[in-house]
């Protein structure tokens, strides 16, 4: 089954569609002026047949190189790219209720190749299915693959990845487990044969309990038939509420930290170019973020902005500051509804010194909270202040898409994911995946 987005003129600007129109009317024009060449005139005056015929060969000859030196580009076939997606794997891919293509990856792919020569058919398939047609040709390319030493020698990959991958172990939130070395021992399910499934493998001591779908893990930990369930963090809150299971959280350090990339068949390199300047073009341009605060960001409603506000203002005013720094105090919001806060501690060794805002990530982690949704940095006094590229990059580790909240710009926007105000952040990744 193939989904045709094949609407070639949308996907040029007005300016470019103008210059397609002006090169079909030249080339008309040509072959018009070709044509009158050819064609047969009464000798009209003293004019010597041998002039006619020169004239009409020069016409000719006018007409034949305007044809060849004109741009065809208007006349050209599009190229044709099929993208196999993971038809279950919401909310990167995965078909909605009428059938059609979505998700983050979905719209990612759509972007990149926007304003290009490349038509692109969607194929829903099932995940098991996407590396066999790969490697046949059958289809172009794909999303949600990790790249690994043994995947790269099959396929090649785009130099920009499409998103972070955090493999996690879900518990329910009142049996909640400080650490995953708390389970050894316990149940914990698992999508069979899966990444996770392999991960499970190498933590060890865990009581594996496979199962052939993504949904029958987490149904058996609702109904209290495993001790965990272990996924994809983005996927798994994705089904949580979709189906209202609301009392299920994550576990501690993630098993797997990496990156999911786009696939492409070995011998299309001109599909793996075109794919790596428009993936740069859609970073470049905003667009990703857009895209990334679409599909994964929940945002903050105005309760959740004051009660943020006035928790940080309390935090600031015990600040701690005897060597000139700005007392500030700051507050995170976590998955869970819970706040924390903190105030800055300065010492007179500046790289001992604790930011305000460093020091509420802390307490929320003691606590057992490991998904923060938003933070918030203030003074005494209530004004709001960009946190620094240091405290940027610890919030970063829990969430590319963790808001930060910040004066209000003249658009009304008041808030700002981590990734527009850190753009190259530090990436480190595990050694559990990269040797698949």
């Amino acid at each position: 089954m193939s989904y045709s987005v094949y609407a070639i003129p949308a996907r040029h600007s007005s300016q470019e569609q103008k210059g397609l129109r002006q090169t079909r009317r030249f080339r008309l024009m040509a072959t018009s002026l070709f044509f009158v060449g050819l064609r047969p005139t009464p000798c009209q005056g003293p004019e010597a047949p041998g002039t006619r015929n020169f004239r009409k060969t020069a016409l000719c000859a006018l007409a034949l190189c305007c044809l060849l030196l004109c741009p065809a580009r208007g006349l050209a076939e599009p190229l044709r790219v099929s993208y196999g997606f993971d038809r279950e794997f919401p909310p990167f891919s995965y078909e909605n209720p009428g059938g059609q293509p979505t998700g983050f990856e979905v719209e990612l792919m759509q972007a990149v190749f926007r304003d290009t020569e490349v038509h692109l058919d969607f194929r829903p398939l099932h995940w098991e299915r996407v590396g066999l047609e790969l490697s046949a040709g059958t289809i172009t390319l794909t999303t949600g693959m990790v790249r690994t030493e043994q995947r790269s020698k099959l396929y090649l990959f785009s130099d920009l990845p499409t998103f972070p991958l955090h493999i996690k172990i879900f518990t329910k939130i009142f049996n909640r487990f400080p650490s995953a070395t708390l389970l050894r021992g316990q149940a914990v399910a698992v999508e069979q044969g899966s990444y996770q499934h392999r991960l499970l493998e190498r933590f060890g001591g865990i009581n594996i309990k496979s199962y052939p779908g993504r949904l029958d893990g987490l149904r058996a930990l609702y109904k209290d038939e495993v001790a965990a369930y272990c996924a994809p963090v983005q996927n798994t809150y994705y089904y949580i509420n979709k189906l209202n299971y609301g009392a299920i959280t994550t576990v501690g350090t993630p098993l797997g930290l990496t990156e999911m990339r786009v696939a492409v068949n070995r011998g299309r390199g001109d599909v793996q170019r075109i794919l790596n300047e428009g993936m740069a073009r859609v970073r470049a341009s905003g667009e990703y973020n857009r895209l990334v605060r679409k599909w994964f960001v929940r945002e903050l409603s105005d309760q959740e902005k004051e009660v943020m506000k006035a928790t940080a203002v309390r935090a600031a005013v015990p600040a701690y500051v005897p060597y000139g720094a700005k007392a500030q105090g700051a507050a995170v919001l976590t998955a869970t509804g819970k706040v924390y806060s903190a105030c800055t501690v300065e010492n007179a060794e500046p790289s001992l010194s604790l930011s305000a805002l460093r020091g509420a990530l802390s307490r929320a982690i003691a606590d057992g909270e490991f998904e923060v949704r938003a933070a918030i940095v203030t003074d005494p006094a209530g004004e709001l202040s960009p946190p620094s590229k240091g405290d940027l990059q610890a919030l970063h580790e829990f969430g590319a898409g963790v808001l930060i909240m910040l004066p209000q710009e003249k658009d009304g926007a008041d808030t700002k994911m981590i990734v527009e105000l850190l753009p190259d952040p530090v990436i480190k990744q595990t050694g559990l995946l990269l040797a698949e």
